[in-house]
């Protein structure tokens, strides 16, 4: 029966004023208007004219699409358990209950509306306006409606509408590795300026990112927030890297930092490095992020469901290439690269895995972890529990353990007279390290230095002749590798990746205090080696790509490096005037907490703006926001004498940061590729953490606010902040 609410006229119009004519066929019989007599209830219907309506609700539902106008026409007879069930190619469809999954397979899906996340072009389908429902719901026309039990879920997507990202790059950001921040207070403000593994380096990296999404376009990649974490202590491809005591000492000297430094005294052990290495309660929720977002940047590569992706670049910190398996060394705490290798082979069967360093330092420790891990070399005793140190068989079992696994193939490109091989500091065994090159007995170690040069022409014949040797042992490793296969572990056949460890420290951009020793390469040169790494994965490891920021100090080294390195990963051609020192010059500008966009209408339509303006959007909330500086106070750490603090290292003892002086330099003018002791082209700029006139270091720089998400999380758990982009018509 109809409803007592019905829209007034529709219950107690006679039916004839519905016509059923666009269903029906033209041999089909029209039931007779006379049959349908209105009541004060509502309208009675005979049998056989109510098997003619329920056939023609059927037909409505599961037929070809009904036009708008016909809904508004007729919406008066449809019962109310069929309500958003009908639908139109101009309004789409509403799946509430009543239809089975065949159904749902065949009935046309009209999509009417597009969304786009970067580079994503997903369907979406419109429901039924409110107030077409809204009237459909309060219409009858029995006093009683079978029940149809609702579904319990909703049926599943078609993976028809997934997008194809196979020609995409994935771009992860890490908001948790902010949470990694220098907390002596206390030392003198000439030391805090000095810290240049800062949170602040992924707001350049911000920046480059978003100026190669606006040089390539959104559609070449995409962009997402990694907000996974692993816990340290239980993750076994940590413990198969790092062994099992090292995850636990990490996490308990972070957990008692905030004690040692709120009593003055340094928060690591007096034999490490503290001159390059510092320790705060953050630091695990840091370093638990990055293992996270190197677990994911796995998954999306290495799984082959659709709207997976080839190519990915994961912008964490802190570093990881200098982290030996139980010895932290340089700014780096875990070994990222090695993890995210052996949480491939453990999860998708890698066999064989490249690593493509092209830091300006050379990865000692993602060296030193190839030769254990090829059972050449005994791990050190750190390495096993206090058990498996006092049974002999037990600790060669896991010795053995330790050899089973992917091979991996370490490839560096570095500069042998910066750290670990210092010129003045280095011992015989580090540039021994840095030099050697072999492949035989299951090990490929390939070392190339850096050389210096005066014209682009020179620079090219360096990367012809010397530097793209690495590509070519790369290749001669893999193709014996693959006539080899199947191997290891049941037969299991050939799967490799290319891994690339992407420092952007040995950049013409870098400041001197980090390349101190003026020899660096072009901006181009990121394109280049990244558009030829990922020919070599095309070739032998389906195209995947795994990049993981690394090293670069400098807003001017990173955000320009990032953007090469980005536009090679996606094969997008590279002109000189896309690094410009006036271009690099403002992306520099944009990293900086007090930088405003310009007044003009014409200046904010540059391309280097909306730039970034974009990245500034990628941050956690307040990442760019100035913020007050720590206090500075005079007393210094009951453990170590006033002149180490200063001086940031005991004497004799040899740090990745330059020992010698605070980054504040002057630099003269020259051209890209010129081999002057000044590292940058850029005339007359302070370096991240300058010194007013005052004498007072903006410390926004050191102590970022603690990171709050303002991205989007999506259906299936992970984050976006595209809608960021909207407003910005890149």
């Amino acid at each position: 029966m109809a409803s007592s609410n019905a829209p007034s006229g529709a219950a107690h119009a006679p039916f004839p004023s519905f016509s059923f004519t666009a269903l029906l066929n033209d041999d089909d019989e029209v039931p007779s208007s006379s049959s349908f007599r209105p009541t004060h209830e509502g309208v009675a219907v005979s049998d056989e004219e109510q098997a003619f309506l329920d056939d023609t609700i059927e037909q409505m539902i599961t037929g070809p699409p009904v036009l708008r106008d016909f809904l508004e026409q007729n919406r008066a007879i449809i019962p109310e358990h069929l309500m958003g069930q009908l639908w139109t190619p101009s309004v789409g469809i509403r799946i509430q209950g009543g239809l089975n999954d065949e159904n749902a397979r065949e009935a046309p899906k009209t999509p009417v509306k597009e969304e786009v996340d970067v580079g994503i072009h997903a369907t979406a389908v419109t429901p039924l306006p409110d107030e077409i429902a809204d009237q459909i719901s309060r219409l009858q026309i029995h006093d009683e409606q079978p029940q149809l039990e609702p579904l319990k879920e909703e049926l599943p997507k078609s993976t028809a509408l997934l997008p194809d990202n196979s020609n995409k790059t994935l771009l992860l950001l890490s908001p948790l590795s902010y949470m990694h921040v220098f907390s002596r207070k206390w030392v003198a403000k000439k030391y805090l300026a000095s810290i240049v593994e800062r949170p602040q380096r992924l707001n350049a990296s911000a920046v480059g990112i978003a100026a190669a999404i606006t040089l390539a376009g959104a559609d070449a990649y995409l962009l997402e927030s990694a907000a996974e974490t692993v816990n340290l202590e239980e993750c076994p491809h940590v413990m198969k890297v790092h062994g099992k005591n090292w995850p636990n000492r990490l996490k308990s000297l972070c957990r008692s930092a905030p004690d040692r430094l709120n009593e003055n005294k340094l928060e690591v052990p007096d034999d490490w490095n503290s001159g390059d290495i510092y320790l705060c309660e953050g630091t695990v929720s840091a370093l638990e992020g990055v293992i996270g977002a190197v677990e994911s940047a796995v998954d999306r590569v290495f799984d082959n469901t659709p709207g997976s992706v080839r190519r990915c670049f994961v912008s964490i910190r802190p570093p990881g290439h200098h982290s030996h398996p139980c010895t932290p060394s340089g700014f780096c705490l875990i070994n990222n690269v090695h993890v995210g290798i052996q949480y491939a082979a453990s999860k998708y069967d890698l066999t064989h895995a490249i690593i493509l360093d092209f830091d300006l330092h050379h990865g000692d420790g993602s060296q030193d972890i190839c030769w254990k891990l090829s059972g050449l070399e005994e791990h050190d005793e750190d390495f096993y529990t206090d058990e498996e140190n006092s049974q002999h068989e037990a600790a060669e079992s896991e010795r053995m353990k330790s050899m089973q696994g992917p091979k991996i193939g370490y490839f560096s490109l570095h500069d042998v007279n910066s750290f670990p091989t210092e010129v003045g500091y280095a011992t015989a065994e580090h540039i021994k390290n840095a030099s050697t090159c072999v492949i035989a007995h299951d090990l490929c170690i390939w070392n190339v230095h850096m050389e210096p040069y005066s014209t682009p022409e020179q620079f090219d014949e360096l990367y012809r002749t010397r530097y793209s040797e690495l590509f070519k042992r790369a290749k001669q490793f893999l193709s014996a590798e693959r006539d080899r296969a199947p191997i290891l572990d049941g037969n299991k056949p050939f799967k490799a990746g290319v891994f690339l460890s992407a420092g952007f420290d040995g950049s013409e951009f870098e400041d001197k205090g980090m390349q101190r020793h003026g020899v660096h390469v072009p901006t181009s040169f990121y394109s280049r080696f990244s558009h030829d790494a990922v020919a070599l994965a095309n070739t032998f490891c389906d195209g995947r790509v795994i990049s993981l920021l690394e090293g670069g100090y400098s807003d001017a080294a990173i955000s320009s490096g990032v953007m090469s390195h980005l536009l090679g990963l996606q094969g997008h051609e590279w002109t000189d005037e896309y690094a410009t020192s006036d271009v690099v010059r403002q992306l520099e500008k944009g990293c900086k907490p007090r930088w405003a966009a310009p007044k003009t209408v014409q200046a904010n339509d540059n391309w280097i703006v909306r730039a970034i303006k974009l990245g500034r959007s990628f941050g956690p909330a307040n990442v760019f926001a100035t913020s007050s500086p720590p206090s500075s106070a005079t007393s210094t750490p009951k453990n170590q004498q006033l002149g180490s603090i200063v001086s940031g290292t005991p004497a004799g003892r040899m740090i990745l940061r330059d020992r010698r002086s605070t980054p504040v330099y002057n630099h003269t003018a020259r051209a890209p590729g010129s081999t002057t002791k000044s590292s940058s082209p850029l005339v007359g700029r302070k370096s991240q953490n300058a010194v007013d006139q005052s004498g007072v270091i903006d410390q926004s720089e050191q102590t970022p606010a603690v990171p709050k998400h303002r991205m989007a999380q999506k259906e299936d758990g992970t984050w976006t902040i595209i809608q960021q982009m909207d407003h910005l018509s890149v």
